[in-house]
C-alpha cells in the first residue's frame, strides 16, 4: 500500500494530509492545517508573504502528523501561484514572495505588452500580463526598484519551486504554475520557456527553474531534513502544481466543458478545454493532464468580501450567526425579488485590468437595508462569474453540471449561484487541492514501479 503526504501551500494557510492508496484513488488518514498572515500594505496595492512562513507551517505539520510520517512513500506539493519568490543559490528567499493579489507592477505589465505585443503574448503564453497575476511583471518590478536584490537572485520561482528546493536541493516548476509567468510556452506546453520573451527583457534561462511535468520529482528529501523530521527513509518530492488546477484534478475534471467553481479567499471558475482559447478576459493554465488546458477566471475577493461585509455592517453578529442565519435569510429573501442595489465586486482589484478597479455599492436609497446590500454583494459576485461562462460557452459546450468546492460556501450561496451565475446542477465537493497533490504522488509512484494506472 502506498502512503502519500499531500502538501497544499495556500494563500493564507497550509494544509497537509497523509493519504493511503485505496483502489484507484486515495483516502485521507490524518490531516493538519495552519493559518498564516500575508502582508497587505501601501493602500492595498502590495501583497506578499515571507516564504519562511511556509517552512514553519510545514515543520509544524510534520510534528502534528507524527508517527505516520516515517511510513510516507512520497511527498507531493500544491501551491498558490503566482507566488513569485526570488532565491539565492541555496534557495533562501531574498524578498517576500509576491502574491497574485499584488498590484504594484502595473507599469511593468504594460511594458511587457508594449515590448512583446498582445497578439504574440496570447498566441504563445495564452495570458495577458497584469500586475500580481504575471510573474514577469513582478520580476521586472524587483529589477526596477530593488536592483541590488535582483543582482543576487539565482532563480525566480513560485511556491512549489521554493518548497521543492528546500526539500530536495533542486529548483523546478511545473507547467500549471509556469503558465502565468508570461515566460512559458503555455499554448505548446512543451516544458520550455519562451526564448523570444526572455531575450527581450535580458533574462537568462539559468535564472528560471527547470520545467518538469506535475507528477515528476526534482529529487528526494534531503538527508539532513529527513533526519530532522524523524524519517528513516528519503521519499521523493513531487513538484505538483497550482492549487486550483489540482482541485479540478482531484474532482476528475478532464473532459472538455467540465467546470469547477472554487470558493475560498478568492473565487475561481475553471473550465476544461481541449485546446487553448486565449482571451484578454481570463487566464489559461496548463492542466496536469496531457492535452488539456483550464480557464482560470478569478475574483480576488470572495471570502474576503463576505467577511469584510460582516465586519463593516454586521459587527454585532458572531461569525456563526452571520454565516449560519443572517446570510441565508438575506439571500433567500431577495432571491426571487427585484431590487435596486447593485455591487461592483472589485474589493481587491482585478487580475484582468491595468487600472486599479474598486468595489462599489450603487442604486442605494434610504429604504435599502443591509440584507439587500448583502444580497446585492452575492449577486454581483455571481454575475461576474456568469460572464466568463457565457464567453467560454461560445468555444466549448458546457456540461449541465458545475462542481463547487471550498470553505466559503453554504447551501444558500449555491442557491444564489443557480439563480444568478448559471442555471444548472451544482454538486458540492470538499476542498481538494491537497488530495489532487496526493493523486499526483500516487501517479509518480505507480509510474516509477511500472504499475499501470
Amino acid at each position: 500500500m502506498m502512503r502519500i503526504l499531500g502538501v497544499d501551500v495556500g494563500t493564507t494557510s497550509m494544509k497537509m494530509g497523509v493519504f493511503d492508496e485505496k483502489e484507484d484513488s486515495v483516502t485521507l488518514v490524518r490531516q493538519f492545517s495552519q493559518e498564516y498572515s500575508i502582508n497587505t500594505y501601501n493602500d492595498g496595492l502590495f501583497s506578499d508573504i515571507e516564504p519562511e512562513k511556509w517552512q514553519q507551517a510545514f515543520m509544524s505539520g510534520c510534528k502534528a502528523i507524527g508517527d505516520l510520517l516515517a511510513s510516507v512513500d512520497v511527498i507531493a506539493l500544491s501551491g498558490t501561484t503566482p507566488g513569485l519568490t526570488a532565491m539565492d543559490a541555496e534557495g533562501r528567499p531574498l524578498y517576500p514572495a509576491i502574491l497574485m493579489l499584488d498590484q504594484r507592477s502595473r507599469q511593468q505589465a504594460q511594458r511587457i505588452i508594449d515590448v512583446v505585443g498582445m497578439n504574440t503574448l496570447l498566441a504563445e503564453t495564452a495570458n495577458m500580463p497584469v500586475a500580481g497575476g504575471c510573474s514577469l511583471a513582478s520580476l521586472l518590478w524587483i529589477k526596477d526598484n530593488l536592483p541590488e536584490i535582483y543582482k543576487k537572485v539565482t532563480v525566480f520561482g513560485h511556491s512549489n519551486t521554493f518548497m521543492g528546493k528546500w526539500l530536495t536541493g533542486a529548483f523546478a516548476i511545473d507547467p500549471s504554475s509556469a503558465s502565468l509567468t508570461a515566460l512559458y510556452n503555455t499554448v505548446k506546453n512543451d516544458l520550455t520557456w519562451n526564448r523570444e520573451i526572455t531575450d527581450a527583457f535580458g533574462i537568462s534561462l539559468e535564472r528560471l527553474p527547470q520545467v518538469i511535468t506535475a507528477h515528476e520529482s526534482p529529487g528526494r528529501l534531503r538527508p539532513e531534513l529527513a533526519s530532522q523530521l524523524g524519517l528513516t527513509r528519503r521519499p521523493p518530492v513531487v513538484i505538483g502544481g497550482n492549487d486550483a488546477v489540482l482541485a479540478a484534478y482531484s474532482l476528475g475534471i478532464e473532459a472538455p466543458g467540465e467546470t469547477v467553481n472554487v470558493n475560498g479567499t478568492c473565487e475561481i471558475t475553471l473550465v476544461c478545454l481541449p485546446k487553448c482559447y486565449p482571451s484578454r478576459n481570463y487566464n489559461i493554465r496548463c492542466h496536469v493532464i496531457s492535452g488539456r488546458w483550464l480557464t482560470l477566471y478569478v475574483m480576488n475577493a470572495l471570502g474576503v468580501a463576505y467577511e469584510w461585509f460582516r465586519k463593516m455592517f454586521c459587527s454585532e453578529l458572531s461569525p456563526e450567526a452571520y454565516y449560519g442565519d443572517f446570510m441565508p435569510k438575506a439571500i433567500d429573501r431577495w432571491l426571487d425579488r427585484e431590487f435596486g442595489a447593485t455591487y461592483v465586486p472589485f474589493l481587491m482589484g482585478s487580475r484582468y485590468s491595468q487600472q486599479p478597479l474598486r468595489a462599489e455599492f450603487l442604486g442605494m436609497t434610504q429604504g435599502t437595508s443591509r440584507e439587500e446590500m448583502l444580497a446585492a454583494l452575492v449577486r454581483g459576485l455571481c454575475l461576474y462569474q456568469r460572464e466568463h461562462l457565457k464567453e467560454i460557452a461560445l468555444e466549448v459546450p458546457l456540461t449541465k453540471e458545475i462542481r463547487v468546492t471550498g470553505g466559503a460556501l453554504n447551501p444558500s450561496l449555491i442557491r444564489a449561484k443557480a439563480k444568478w451565475m448559471r442555471t444548472c446542477r451544482y454538486v458540492f465537493e470538499e476542498q481538494s487541492s491537497m488530495k489532487g497533490a496526493a493523486l499526483l504522488g500516487r501517479k509518480h509512484l505507480m509510474e516509477r514501479t511500472g504499475t499501470s494506472l
